[in-house]
């Protein structure tokens, strides 16, 4: 791998389903001094990065899903071309740094790979939530590879609900086996009802243990805004979102 990686500290990435609220995640780090980028837009992804998922996530999984080899060569050879970017104005060095952008959860497995001693934050909101979304960029873009084309026939909040529920089981059952304590996964409306408690264990595990300030805490709690309650559902619609979606949400405590 690149020298890149003999020259910096490791780093902290997050990503989750289009439509979770992950850029908490940056407003949070960000508060507590944690470098997430020198280009973001206005959800808090990271430009750079979010131009190599765009670019290369499809393709990742599309290899992996058909039991082909991904190009893992050539993503490797460009990812620190991206993070250089990524890092611009920025000595990794000697502060904290990572990236947000919602697909780094679907390439998580060969980001692992190639990324020593990477940390991950998973978050996760209520499916039933994310297929009410306007952000369907995610699914869209993805639900093809992952379902073939049945896919097209399905009910826009069923195939919203369904890729959530592969989607984050995908990453939990990674990053559970495989990385362990560099793995922190999150639950959107635990921030939201404990923001102090929830944005201590965010920062202490981007900053590798380190307990923040109470100030700190104090400050990226402060951020935590809790969403306006959606219109109620009809039973019969909700009954076909819990079941379409019934294995992720048990499993991620929404039911």
């Amino acid at each position: 791998m690149s020298v890149l990686w003999e020259t910096v500290s490791p780093p902290t990435a997050a990503g989750g389903t289009g439509g979770s609220g992950t850029r908490v995640i940056t407003e949070v780090l960000s508060c507590a001094g944690v470098f997430m980028g020198s280009r973001l837009n206005r959800a808090g992804d990271a430009l750079d990065m979010a131009d190599f998922d765009w670019r290369w996530g499809k393709t990742y999984l599309a290899a992996e899903l058909a039991g082909e080899a991904p190009p893992l060569a050539r993503m490797e050879a460009e990812l620190p071309s991206s993070l250089r970017d990524h890092l611009e104005g920025h000595d990794a060095s000697v502060g904290a740094w990572g990236w947000k952008h919602p697909h780094a959860y679907l390439l998580l497995p060969w980001l692992d790979s190639v990324v020593p001693r990477l940390r991950f934050v998973h978050l996760v909101r209520d499916g039933r939530r994310v297929a009410r979304s306007r952000n369907q960029k995610q699914q869209l873009h993805y639900s093809g590879v992952v379902f073939g084309a049945q896919a097209d026939a399905w009910d826009e909040q069923v195939r919203a609900i369904r890729f959530w529920s592969w989607a984050n089981a995908r990453a939990a059952d990674y990053g559970e086996r495989c990385m362990q304590d560099r793995y922190l996964r999150v639950r959107f409306e635990d921030i939201c009802a404990h923001p102090q408690a929830t944005c201590r264990e965010l920062i202490a595990f981007a900053l590798d243990g380190r307990a923040p300030s109470e100030e700190v805490v104090a400050r990226a709690a402060e951020l935590v805004r809790e969403p306006p309650p959606l219109e109620p559902q009809a039973a019969e619609r909700a009954q076909l979102l819990e079941e379409a979606g019934g294995d992720g949400l048990r499993r991620f405590g929404y039911l």
